[in-house]
C-alpha cells in the first residue's frame, strides 16, 4: 500500500511539474503574418460559389485557419463561399493569432448591403451581449440568420457570448450577404477570493501540486499565481490541469478561471 501511494504522489508531482514547464509563448514577440492571395466572386447573388486564398508565413507551424470565427482548418483555402465580408485568423502551434484586413466577396448586380451594431458581454457564465443587425438595399422584407440557426425575420439575437460570428442577411429576391460581426468583452468581476480560490483550493492547491511550500509552485502566495495566470487558463481549458487522477474541473469552473484571468487576475 505505501509503494502504491508513492506512485501516486510521484504520478501527480510529475504532471504538475510537467504542467508548470510548459509556460505560454510571449505572442508580442511572434512574427507571425497572414496574407491574401486570391478572391473569387460568386456567379450570382444567390450562389455559394466565391472563394479566397490567404497564407500565412512567420510564427510556429503548423498553423489553423477561421473564417468569421468558425471552426479552424490545416489550409487558407476558403471554398463555397456566398456573397459578403470574410475575416480569416491565423493560428500558429504557439497560441499566438493574426486577423486578416476584411475580404470581400461580390455578387454581381446586387446592391444588398447589412451592418450590424453588438452590445458588450459582461457576464462570465450567463452571455448578455447582444447583435442589431440592420439591412438595406436589394430587395425588402429581410430575413437574417444567426450561426447555424435558420433564417428569421427578426434582426435582433440576444444572450449571445463575446467573439466573432458570422451573420448572413437574404433579401426577397433571396440574394444573400455574409457579414462578421464580432462581440466584445467587458470586465466580469469576477472575484477570485469568492469563486476562483476556492476552486483551486479544492483542486489544485494539494500537498502533490501547488500547496504552500511547494516554492514558485506554490498558489495559495498570490502573487505566485497571478505570474503564472495565463498558464493556468491555457492548461484547465485543455484540460491538462489538474493532472490526470486529480479532481477534474467542470466547464463551469474553467469559464470562471478564463474570466477572472481576463478581467486581469485580480486579488478581488
Amino acid at each position: 500500500m505505501t509503494r502504491i501511494l508513492c506512485l501516486l504522489f510521484f504520478v501527480l508531482s510529475v504532471g504538475c511539474t510537467n504542467n508548470d514547464i510548459n509556460k505560454q509563448f510571449d505572442c508580442s514577440t511572434s512574427n507571425l503574418t497572414i496574407e491574401l492571395t486570391s478572391t473569387t466572386n460568386t456567379t450570382t447573388c444567390n450562389a455559394a460559389d466565391g472563394r479566397l486564398s490567404v497564407s500565412a508565413t512567420g510564427g510556429n507551424q503548423p498553423y489553423s485557419f477561421s473564417l468569421n470565427g468558425g471552426v479552424g482548418q490545416s489550409t487558407g483555402d476558403f471554398l463555397n463561399l456566398g456573397a459578403g465580408s470574410y475575416n480569416v485568423i491565423v493560428t500558429d502551434a504557439n497560441g499566438c493569432k493574426v486577423t486578416s484586413i476584411l475580404i470581400e466577396i461580390s455578387a454581381p448586380n446586387s446592391s444588398l448591403n447589412a451592418t450590424a451594431v453588438a452590445v458588450r458581454n459582461n457576464q462570465c457564465t450567463n452571455p448578455n451581449g447582444s447583435i442589431t443587425v440592420t439591412a438595406s438595399g436589394g430587395t425588402a422584407p429581410y430575413f437574417f440568420q444567426f450561426g447555424t440557426a435558420g433564417f428569421t425575420s427578426s434582426n435582433v439575437f440576444n444572450n449571445v457570448k463575446h467573439g466573432t460570428y458570422n451573420l448572413i442577411v437574404k433579401d426577397a429576391t433571396d440574394c444573400q450577404k455574409s457579414i462578421p460581426v464580432i462581440v466584445p468583452r467587458e470586465n466580469t468581476n469576477t472575484s477570485y477570493l469568492n469563486t476562483v480560490k476556492p476552486i483551486l483550493d479544492a483542486s489544485c492547491n494539494l500537498a502533490s501540486c501547488h500547496a504552500a511550500g511547494t516554492g514558485s509552485r506554490d498558489w495559495t502566495n498570490f502573487q505566485n499565481l497571478k505570474n503564472s495566470a495565463a498558464n493556468v487558463k491555457a492548461r484547465t481549458i485543455n484540460r491538462s490541469m489538474p493532472p490526470s487522477g486529480s479532481s477534474q474541473l467542470t466547464q463551469s469552473q474553467i469559464d470562471l478561471i478564463s474570466c477572472w484571468v481576463d478581467d486581469g487576475a485580480l486579488n478581488n
